[in-house]
Parts: structure tokens; C-alpha cells; sequence
């Protein structure tokens, strides 16, 4: 699948609309659309790094400069089950056992993260936990950006943010002069831009693992839905 330069999608706007922006203009309401469509490229990045304490005697870490999405946050032994009737010092014994099933785990899949989850709560680029763990597996994802840090984009993608660079500057003169003609123009190329921003949603090209997947979640009648109740029935 082609990537082209974020800029691309100016040249596009210039070249087809005849629209004149600044650069900053640009990067800033093209982010928009891009963040709008919500395709981004992202590359997944592990790491592992031990908490710190702060004078406040709250643990943290610190998240890399490039972290979009966070997808897990856990640390180095697996969750089981520690209460126990019969011993107070808890069931230490599921803890070995879950540590040999994880061990013997395979063709989990690139979101997949072992560990017990971690409670956290995250302010800016810094992640504060209640407990003292020794150390996190971070599971995150950072998007591809170039070397002036703008996103990489698709063919479709282009098309759609030219598009709402259009619109959102024909939006602003409508505004500005009141002119009717304007308005009922920007409000064609809104129309126009959801179409484009549809299209830039789907998948250029799905190959056969990824339909291999979409497959399994069809045909699979154990899996999880929205709204439905797994409790036991009596």
C-alpha cells in the first residue's frame, strides 16, 4: 500500500480546488480531518521499565514522546485466584499454575500482552500506579510520522483531507460575508467530505490473515457481544 507525505494532501487541495493556505493553516486543519478519519499508522512498541517515586510517594512512569494509544499496562507475574477456605496464606499454588499455562502460550497475536493488568491513571505523558511493582511490561502504540513529525497518509486518505480543507475554508468566507451562494456551496463540499472520509475509513486492501480474522469473529458463536448477559441461568 503507497504512502505519501503528509503535504501531499495540500498539493492535492491546491491542484483541485485552487486553495492557498499557509503551512500552518494547513497542518492544523488537515490534522483535524486526519484525526477525524481516524486511520493512523501506527507501529506497536514493548518495553519494560521499573516505577519511580515521586516526593509525593506516588509511583510512576514516564511514557516515551511518541506514545498515542496505550493498550496494556502489566507487570511480570500472572493474575490468579489468592483467596483460599482452607489456607490463609492464599492458594499460592494457582500462581505457579497460570505462570506454566502463559509459558506454554502461542500465536497470541501482536496486541497480546502477558501479565496481570495494572491499575493506573494517567496525567499528560506520565502514568501514576497505586502500587509498588517491580517491573511493567507498557504495550503501546506510536504512529508513523515523518522526520517534521506529520503523519504518513493513503491514496484515499489525501483525497478526504484535501476535501476538508476545502470545505472548512469555504465554511469560514460563507461565515465571514454572509453570502448565501457560499454557504450552500460549503455545505455541497461538507456532503462531499463525508463521503471521502467514509471511503478513507475502509481498508485499501485486507489480506488473507486479516480475513482469516474478520472470519473467525463472524462464525464464531462463543464469542462476546455487546448487551448480552453471560451469567449462568438457574
Amino acid at each position: 500500500m503507497a504512502q505519501y507525505s503528509f503535504k501531499t494532501a495540500y498539493t492535492q487541495a491546491r491542484e483541485l480546488y485552487g486553495l492557498e493556505l499557509n503551512p500552518d493553516e494547513f497542518e492544523t486543519i488537515g490534522l483535524i480531518a486526519w484525526d477525524k478519519i481516524g486511520n493512523k499508522s501506527y507501529r506497536l512498541y514493548k518495553y519494560q521499565t521499573t516505577p519511580l517515586l515521586d516526593g509525593l510517594g506516588q509511583y510512576y512512569i514516564d511514557l516515551p514522546c511518541n506514545c498515542d494509544v496505550i493498550e496494556a499496562i502489566t507487570t511480570n507475574y500472572e493474575d490468579y485466584q489468592k483467596t483460599t477456605p482452607t489456607n490463609l496464606a492464599g492458594n499460592n499454588q494457582n500462581g505457579w499454575i497460570e505462570g506454566y499455562v502463559e509459558s506454554r502460550k502461542f500465536n497470541t497475536g501482536t496486541l497480546y500482552v502477558s501479565g496481570k493488568y495494572v491499575k493506573y491513571r494517567q496525567e499528560l505523558n506520565r502514568i501514576y500506579i497505586s502500587d509498588k511493582f517491580d517491573v511493567l511490561n507498557v504495550l503501546y502504540k506510536g504512529f508513523i510520522a515523518d522526520e517534521e513529525g506529520l503523519p504518513y497518509i493513503n491514496e484515499k486518505e489525501v483525497d478526504a483531507i484535501a476535501s476538508f480543507c476545502m470545505y472548512s475554508n469555504m465554511f469560514k468566507k460563507a461565515l465571514m460575508t454572509k453570502d448565501q451562494v457560499a454557504m450552500q456551496m460549503a455545505q455541497m463540499l461538507e456532503q462531499q467530505w463525508k463521503i471521502k472520509c467514509t471511503q478513507a475509513r475502509v481498508p485499501i486492501y485486507i489480506n488473507q490473515n486479516e480475513m482469516d480474522e474478520i472470519l473467525n469473529v463472524a462464525t464464531s458463536w462463543d464469542r462476546k457481544r455487546f448487551g448480552k448477559s453471560f451469567k449462568p441461568v438457574r
